[in-house]
């Protein structure tokens, strides 16, 4: 890599205003997967609404997700009667993502509320009018 491509890539990724636009999209992508994870689990869910020889979905699949969306759905549910072994991977993957995705977030809001526990040290006064901490004279006890 040339010196002049690493001093524009560098310009580039410390830009706040580009940084702000790359957060922003990465926001806008895990909101996205995260609800695509939480429809395969829902759907996943619904398994006990339908048996699992069931040729066609529910009349109330179909009104609320339409013919195409109430047959995936089906589908979806349908594998729900699997055993683990033999189910499809994206049911375990579904739940991944959403566990990993309430993790990160979770960790985020910590990041930005933590409170700093900071103790403000300022050099000892050496003026009159600030002598300073208070000394005390020792004495020796004989017992």
């Amino acid at each position: 890599m040339v010196a002049n491509e690493r001093w524009h890539l560098r310009r580039i990724l410390k830009d706040p205003e580009l940084k702000a636009e790359r957060l922003a999209r990465i926001e806008e992508l895990e909101d996205e997967v995260f609800e695509k994870a939480c429809g395969i689990l829902n759907g996943a869910l619904d398994f006990y609404q339908v048996t699992h020889d069931q040729k066609e979905p529910p009349p109330e699949w179909v009104a609320e997700y339409g013919q195409e969306g109430a047959k995936q759905r089906l589908a979806v549910a349908k594998a729900g009667w699997l055993p683990q072994s033999v189910a499809p991977n994206a049911f375990k993957l579904a739940a991944q993502v959403r566990i990993g995705v309430l993790k990160g977030r979770q960790w985020n809001h910590q990041q930005v509320t933590q409170n700093l526990n900071v103790k403000l040290v300022l050099p000892t006064p050496t003026t009159a009018e600030h002598p300073g901490p208070t000394t005390y004279e020792t004495r020796e006890l004989e017992t």
